[in-house]
């Protein structure tokens, strides 16, 4: 009876072991998802401040325009540097809106279209290697 109820209690301890292994994993999961959604917050905060930017680089450059109109030229290199910093204003934008695409990048089955959990080897759906 004594190597019966040792039996039983191994097998429990292996199956708390593996529950806990589990929770461990799934909680693990739950943290980097957290930790992306928050770098993808931060980047669309930095994306609107510098669509904020632009907009205002945008109103300076129309008013040097209006101010060649009127009569109150602006020199052509004073221009010519407002919109190049237009130019890298929006170029730091696409990279951003890249970077939030790959953070917000859902992993899919090849074969179905499915969409993958992180660690997934193959395909919870169709069975195919991903």
């Amino acid at each position: 009876m004594n190597e019966r109820l040792q039996e039983l209690l191994d097998s429990v301890q292996r199956t708390a072991c593996q529950v806990s292994d589990a929770a461990a994993d799934a909680a693990y999961g739950v943290g980097k998802k957290a930790s992306a959604l928050l770098s993808v917050a931060k980047l669309n905060i930095q994306v609107m401040d510098l669509k904020a930017e632009v907009n205002a680089q945008l109103r300076t450059v129309g008013e040097m325009i209006y101010g060649t109109h009127t009569g109150t030229p602006t020199e052509s290199e004073v221009l010519l540097e407002k919109l190049q910093e237009i130019d890298g204003l929006y170029s730091r934008i696409a990279d951003l809106e890249a970077e939030i695409v790959r953070l917000q990048a859902v992993p899919a089955c090849p074969i179905c279209g499915a969409p993958a959990q992180d660690g997934d080897v193959f395909c919870r759906e169709c069975g195919g290697k991903l």
